[in-house]
């Protein structure tokens, strides 16, 4: 499919089924973590990303997982973890007009709904499950749901997960997954408890980080900057 110029500023970052949407969602270019964030996820990176909401992250990270999972599975190969039902549904919608033409299934599942209709949303084998900590281990603990073929996690909105009390069941779910998933960690804070996280889960990431004033790395111009830490936090 030829560039529309109205989209061109994404050219290079998707492919044509992608481009076709954003093209009918009137999106000119891709917002700063967009352009630092799809490259390595797209070739599998692990990455984490600090990121304030508001900066279209669901994108970010969606665009990869659409143009990577395989839509003649039926099993679920992409997890989002969101702190709360109204995000969740939210991201489930947003990666339903991102992957319109993808023949992706996607499932929102969180508390605050009946879980037989989720049951029944989770039978139609979806590719991609968005949901709340706490009603994916409840899904888990009944057998309706297994993760034993995610090839891409990702933690959205970290830190308010973390405030919320959420990490044990975080964590649950993080060690009932592939070891060889891909993970990406989005976060608008990164404290120690992050960062330890990070440093026991993910497998040598990509950090993407807010320029500073005074930084005059390449790339900074645009918002962020990619970095590699060199020394990964220390896990007590």
């Amino acid at each position: 499919m030829a560039v529309d110029s109205r989209t061109a500023g994404f050219s290079g970052l998707v492919d044509s089924r992608i481009q076709r949407a954003i093209q009918e969602m009137g999106w000119i270019s891709p917002t700063p973590i967009q352009a630092q964030v799809i490259p390595p996820l797209t070739v599998g990176r692990d990455l984490v990303a600090q990121a304030e909401a508001g900066d279209r992250t669901t994108a970010a990270f969606g665009i990869p997982m659409l143009q990577r999972l395989d839509p003649r599975s039926k099993a679920v190969q992409g997890l989002v973890l969101a702190p709360t039902r109204e995000q969740a549904r939210d991201v489930a919608a947003d990666l339903g007009r991102l992957g319109v033409h993808t023949r992706l299934r996607i499932a929102a599942i969180a508390g605050g709904e009946p879980i037989a209709r989720q049951v029944a949303r989770l039978r139609e084998k979806p590719h991609i499950v968005v949901g709340t900590p706490g009603r994916v281990l409840e899904h888990l603990g009944r057998g309706t749901l297994t993760l034993r073929s995610v090839h891409m996690l990702v933690l959205d909105d970290t830190d308010r997960m973390l405030k919320l009390g959420l990490r044990s069941e975080v964590e649950q779910i993080l060690v009932r997954t592939p070891s060889t998933r891909q993970t990406a960690l989005f976060s608008a804070t990164l404290p120690d408890e992050i960062r330890a996280m990070v440093g026991r889960y993910l497998r040598n990431p990509i950090w993407v980080m807010p320029a500073r004033a005074d930084d005059a790395s390449v790339g900074s111009e645009n918002g962020y900057h990619q970095g590699s830490r060199r020394a990964r936090p220390t896990v007590s």
